[in-house]
């Protein structure tokens, strides 16, 4: 997340991937010798994956979900409702917001970092000769450790596009999810929403269940396509299942159940989407015995993922805050996040105004992020973000192009804290303040209640 020496950013930790000394060194290793590669295929991957005696063959029955906005999310919901049902869940994610380990979840904990250690010495002896990058290394050692732990599921989230992406080597046994698709890394995935999709479709599996959340037309038919191709059962919002929004909460809807649920605790209007795309796959899964109404509200009553639409009401961060003021995180940093948070800033009203504290990476889409939350916005904070390991827009190149947006309330802000300090010292009625634009930002807000 933060560059491995964080000279000028005061009471940042110094480390990038992992507090505990040895394993961030082991992962700086790693990062030196594998550098991230853009996905171009699974060919390379084998001979690698051999080595380790191909684990991905070895997986409990894998939910494996690709898209551009929602996946963390969903597989939260499953994970909820596994464990509320006394399963045991594996669970593999990127990016991570503070710490290396959240990325592997060994049933239902992070990876110890004893434990991660020894597999990177193993991944280490496996990827002599091979050209594999940093995404595909862990991944690897993902599955060695999800096939020798026990577990009923593996939720698995793909790192980019889904047809070339290292997680892509799973073959049977699974459900494929669709979450939504807009538009993002449009520089490796292709320029319009349907050539996208194609990307994600890659997924599918022959014969392969594969259920699909709210699309664009054009998007739709690019993955009932697929899906046909490989006589895969497809399971479709709006024709095979249904989520309906309700004031107390949200209504399920199949041919073969109906739940009427509370709201989860993941705040947005969205959510009730994810939440409904894992019931589909549930549905379509050994395991649709777990869907009763009792397992489901306490699901929805438990389910977590940091960073989305998050309140912050203790620690640092929200010490700095007057009374009555409101701090959020969110990781949105492409046109459909943007879009769910302008709905959800609706909801919240005009009662007390909202500041955008943020940064963004150079390849993100200024223009389509920022133009669905300008109307909502009081002013925003840009956060110097050089310190960042990631190509991030210079605070002031991006207060420029929001200005060339045409708003004039924009300045930069040194430090997260700063900004922080700068809004509440310019009013006195209680304010909101959102963090967002990049999950960087985010993971580094996060790190700060440590």
């Amino acid at each position: 997340m933060t560059g491995p020496h964080s000279a000028g950013t005061a009471g940042l930790p110094d480390w990038t991937f992992s507090p505990h000394p040895a394993l961030e060194q082991a992962i700086r290793d790693v990062f030196a010798r594998h550098p991230p590669l853009y996905p171009v295929g699974l060919a390379r991957l084998r001979g690698f994956f051999k080595k380790l005696g191909n684990p991905h063959l070895r997986l409990p029955f894998t939910f494996h979900v690709a898209g551009t906005n929602g996946k963390g999310s969903t597989l939260a919901f499953l994970q909820a409702v596994l464990e509320t049902a006394g399963l045991r869940v594996h669970k593999y994610t990127s990016p991570h917001l503070v710490s290396f380990d959240e990325r592997i979840v060994v049933g239902g904990q992070n990876i110890a970092p004893e434990s991660l250690l020894e597999l990177i010495v193993e991944g280490e002896r496996a990827a002599t000769g091979e050209e594999i990058s940093f995404f595909e290394f862990f991944t690897a050692l993902a599955f060695l450790a999800f096939s020798r732990n026990p577990a009923d599921a593996v939720l698995l989230e793909t790192g980019l596009g889904g047809l070339y992406d290292a997680t892509n080597v799973v073959e049977s046994n699974l459900v494929a999810l669709l979450t939504g698709i807009s538009y993002d890394h449009m520089q490796i995935l292709g320029d319009t929403l349907p050539e996208i999709a194609a990307q994600k479709a890659g997924i599918i599996k022959p014969r392969m269940p594969c259920v699909i959340a709210p699309q664009e037309e054009n998007v739709i038919g690019v993955f009932i396509r697929q899906a046909a191709a490989l006589k895969s059962p497809t399971f479709v919002y709006g024709k095979d299942w249904t989520v309906t929004p309700r004031p107390d909460g949200f209504t399920y809807e199949s041919a073969r159940h109906t739940f009427r649920l509370p709201p989860p605790r993941l705040q947005g209007r969205h959510q009730l989407f994810n939440a409904g795309l894992a019931l589909a796959a549930l549905e379509n899964s050994p395991h649709a015995a777990l869907l009763e109404q009792n397992i489901l509200e306490e699901a929805m009553n438990r389910v977590t993922w940091p960073g989305r639409l998050q309140k912050i009401t203790t620690g640092k961060l929200a010490a700095l805050l007057p009374a009555e003021w409101e701090l959020w995180l969110d990781g949105a940093h492409n046109d459909a996040g943007a879009a769910v948070l302008a709905e959800q800033a609706e909801r919240w009203g005009h009662e007390k105004p909202l500041h955008l504290i943020t940064a963004m990476k150079r390849t993100k889409d200024v223009s389509g992020f920022y133009g669905h939350l300008l109307p909502h916005a009081a002013n925003i904070q840009a956060v110097d973000s050089g310190w960042i390991d990631a190509p991030m827009l210079a605070a002031e190149d991006l207060c420029g192009q929001i200005r060339a947006m045409g708003c004039e309330n924009v300045k930069t802000a040194a430090t997260l804290e700063s900004a922080i300090r700068a809004i509440a010292f310019q009013f006195t009625a209680p304010q909101r303040i959102l963090v967002t634009g990049s999950l960087y930002l985010v993971g580094h807000a996060l790190r700060q209640q440590l």
